[in-house]
């Protein structure tokens, strides 16, 4: 049997994956970006790049955080038509655009120019790329990716995104904070591994993260001029405080991290 690719994978279970967010990680998740939305001033009507949004959850999020419009590109074309359906029943048509391309090549080559039907030729005030870099499957992709974050990015923007950061802890084993990691092996410059989702019906999806994403080395980034790297702290959230002793693994080897960055304001290459 062929191996799926990112694309016909996630378009398999694209109708499954809105139910993610009612795990336990994907609670912590929702609150680490929304601290760091609001940390980087969502709510003041910024214009929000979501790249690798998929059915557009972390749009919508910045959406409710005060962001005035977000462009989500994504691999999946199912993806996003479940997003804009979702978006359709909430009357505020028009607020998330939706562009499909490779995140992997440049993005600008990929997508019509001008108009409604390209990006903003300004940059935006904030770029996610949530889960985005563990679907790099060699670090020219993982390159690649970064590249377009920075390049779609106005001088003084911000970067945020989650990533995984450990796929070794033995919770994601079985499956405590209702995801699992398994077949890990090496890749060149990183790891593969089978991520599962303990929904209703559970689905799971294979990954691959290079070692600089996963170490939060992030020298790709910083060589591209990105600055103030900073990982925001799953200790201070609510979602943590309100049960220490369930979380007390997570905190001593996160499986994930939420990572913000800044594009210095006098930075016009």
């Amino acid at each position: 049997m062929a191996t799926p690719t990112p694309k016909t994978q996630y378009n398999t279970f694209a109708p499954l994956y809105t139910s993610v967010s009612d795990l336990p990680c994907s609670k912590l998740e929702a609150e680490l970006i929304l601290t760091a939305l609001l940390s980087a001033n969502c709510g003041a009507g910024l214009h929000v790049l979501d790249l690798g949004g998929g059915s557009g959850l972390h749009a919508r999020r910045a959406l409710d955080a005060g962001a005035a419009t977000v462009d989500v590109v994504d691999v999946s074309r199912e993806m996003m038509r479940i997003g804009a359906d979702i978006e359709a029943t909430l009357g505020r048509e028009g607020r998330i655009r939706w562009f499909e391309a490779d995140l992997s090549r440049p993005v600008a080559e990929q997508l019509p120019e001008g108009g409604s039907q390209g990006l903003r030729p300004g940059g935006y005030d904030i770029v996610m790329a949530n889960w985005l870099f563990d679907h790099a499957t060699s670090v020219e992709d993982l390159r690649g990716m970064w590249a377009n974050v920075v390049g779609q990015m106005r001088p003084g923007g911000w970067f945020l995104g989650v990533r995984v950061q450990s796929v070794w802890a033995e919770y994601m084993r079985e499956g405590k904070y209702g995801a699992t990691f398994g077949e890990i092996g090496e890749i060149a410059g990183g790891v593969k591994y089978v991520c599962g989702c303990l929904t209703q019906p559970p689905f799971s999806f294979g990954c691959t993260s290079m070692e600089s994403s996963y170490s939060l080395a992030d020298d790709i980034p910083k060589e591209m001029g990105l600055v103030d790297f900073q990982v925001v702290p799953p200790a201070e959230t609510e979602v943590v405080k309100e049960d220490l002793e369930y979380w007390e693994d997570f905190l001593k080897e996160p499986n994930l991290a939420v990572v913000t960055a800044r594009r210095p304001a006098g930075d016009c290459k």
